[in-house]
Formats: C-alpha cells, structure tokens, sequence
C-alpha cells in the first residue's frame, strides 16, 4: 500500500490496515510518501506482489499526495521495478472520484499500462466519494459529486501484456 505520509485520514488508514493484516495469511506491506517524485523509491522496497494500492485521496483523473499529485501527466516520471509484480498486476487507486469523467477512465487506462508494462493486469478507481472502514478499506457509495446525489461505481480496466485494453466493468455497491 501507497499512502500519504502527509495526511492523516490516509495514514490512520495505512495503520489500520496493517493492524488488522499482521497475522493474517497475506504479507502485506506499507510505504507513506510526500509526493509523486518518492514514487520510484518507495517502489524499490517491493517485488514479487500482487496487488498495489494507492490509499489517498483522490480526483478525476488522478490521486493526491500533498507534495505531488499522480496523474496522466506525471506518470512518466515514476520508475517501476521490472520484477515489481509476480505476474499479471492488481493496481487500485481507493480515493474518491478516480475513475469518474473520461479523465479518470483515461488515467486508470495509462496507470495500468505504465505500473503493467509487459505483464498485464487489472487496474481499478471509483467514481464518487468513498466511505472509509476501519479495517482499512474503502467502498464506492453513496455520495454527493458535482453531478448531484448518485451511487458510486467500482471502474475496472484488464490490460494485456501489451497494454490494450482486452475487459472492462463497472461494479456496483452491494450489488445496488
């Protein structure tokens, strides 16, 4: 898990998080950072994954860390260990509003293909406010965006190993 090192939602999160996972059957591990730019070093301390998850807030079209957002944009700055995942990759983005608008659909798409390059994998973001658990998870529901009242949606994109996009789906809270 990814977090920002700078807020404290996201960092109460991590903490509980790992909390409940220290005796489970998973490894589960956490890196806290400050911006986009300590990405490619936080990275470095995980190999042979299955699954990364950003726990921070988020925006259409991107994830927020108070030193430096990740985007489309500054993808490209961020260096992804080859060995990073086992094989084909889980990548979740759990803050609020991701995948909502074209430009959370097109960040989620270039996320996977960047964070998958070569492997594949399925990438994922909602697209309204999520509502926080103690156990360190987050579900898209009900919520209030700029678009008024609506139910959030779960945005799933499968990439193959050459980054085309092969399945999508849309799941809905609680089957709503």
């Amino acid at each position: 898990m990814v977090y920002d090192a700078d807020d404290k939602l996201s960092s109460d999160e991590a903490e509980e998080f790992l909390d409940s996972h220290q005796y489970g059957a998973w490894t589960v591990g956490a890196a806290g950072i400050r911006g986009v730019t300590e990405l490619s070093t936080a990275l470095q301390n995980f190999g042979n994954i299955e699954q990364l998850s950003f726990c921070t807030h988020g925006f259409p079209g991107g994830v927020f860390f108070k030193g430096g957002s990740l985007t489309t944009g500054t993808l490209k700055i961020v260096t992804v260990p080859p060995g990073l995942f086992k094989g084909a990759g889980r990548l979740l983005f759990m803050g609020c509003e991701t995948a909502r608008t074209k430009a959370g659909e097109d960040f989620l798409v270039a996320a996977g293909r960047h964070f998958f390059a070569g492997k594949g994998g399925v990438v994922g973001g909602s697209t309204i406010y999520n509502l926080g658990f103690s156990s360190g998870t987050r579900l898209p529901m009900l919520g209030n965006s700029s678009g008024g009242w609506g139910i959030g949606r779960l945005v799933l994109f499968k990439l193959d190993a050459k980054g085309n996009v092969i399945a999508t789906k849309t799941v809905k809270p609680f089957g709503i």
